[in-house]
């Protein structure tokens, strides 16, 4: 088709938790963020925010990554009631794609350039390495698909399973993620960029600009009952957000959310 994604109007779904924002990580520092949960975001400031829609979503693309091999980031969302949750995320690095499905229901699976199940660790986009490793008791998450592209294993891309999937970049650096976008937002700013470069404060609207659309490689499989451009981004009828509690001030918000795993996204959630 002819038709381009109108960067601001292609719609786009997702929310998720992350790390947070530019704590040091390694030799090198860098930066952390990430989505997961139903879903909650966060940028590479580590400001907050969250999409409940179902569909295919860039979370971070950077086509001059490697001098132009190209890096790309998908997640699906899928909606659950009142929220959504990332169901499937996938990583593109040359001519090389690693998908990564689960659910609610049914146990997770990954794939290889198609392959299910390849052997890890294993050599990827040319020039990386994917690792497998588990999390200990009382872990949030079970399995960590780990891809470091930087030197000694740092600038992280870790996808996190367990019922749900998270993604999290950890100690992203400016030479391999710095030209990025998506919503990770801007690597320097943290602002909330659309494909055209400017600034969407509707959470809503920022994550549909992000949907994945025609100027965009397919990363993950098609799948009954997900969205594919162009049709947009499905809501759900009413969100978890505001549902229980209204009128509450934020000091009462944190006030409940006193003790919660992820304070901030309480925080956003309950007012």
């Amino acid at each position: 088709s002819s038709h381009t994604c109108d960067r601001t109007n292609c719609d786009g779904t997702t929310s998720t938790t992350l790390p947070t924002s530019t704590s040091p990580s390694g030799s090198g520092g860098g930066k952390n963020g990430g989505g997961e949960g139903e879903p909650h975001f966060s940028t590479w400031s580590g400001e907050k925010y969250d999409f409940m829609g179902q569909c295919d979503l860039v979370m971070l693309r950077n086509v001059d990554f490697m001098d132009g091999l190209g890096m790309h980031v998908h997640i699906r969302t899928k909606i659950r009631n009142i929220y959504s949750y990332i169901e499937a995320a996938a990583i593109k690095i040359g001519d090389d794609v690693f998908e990564v499905h689960g659910g609610m229901f049914q146990d997770h699976t990954y794939f290889v350039n198609g392959v299910e199940k390849a052997e890890l660790p294993l050599s990827f986009g040319g020039h990386f390495q994917i690792t497998l490793s588990n999390g200990g008791r009382g872990e949030k998450f079970r399995d960590f698909y780990t891809l470091g592209v930087g030197e000694d294993g740092h600038d992280s891309i870790i996808i996190k399973v367990k019922r749900m999937i998270a993604v999290h970049f950890e100690g992203a650096s400016w030479s391999n993620f710095g030209p990025s976008e998506g919503l990770m937002g801007n690597y320097e700013t943290g602002l909330r960029l659309g494909r055209n470069g400017k600034e969407i404060e509707d959470a809503d609207a920022f994550a549909m600009a992000w949907q994945v659309g025609p100027d965009d490689p397919v990363l993950l499989s098609p799948k009954k009952g997900s969205i594919q451009y162009p049709a947009k981004c499905k809501m759900p009828k009413t969100t978890f957000r505001r549902l229980r509690f209204g009128g509450i001030t934020d000091e009462q918000a944190r006030s409940l959310c006193t003790g919660a795993e992820e304070f901030d996204h309480c925080v956003y959630d309950v007012v």
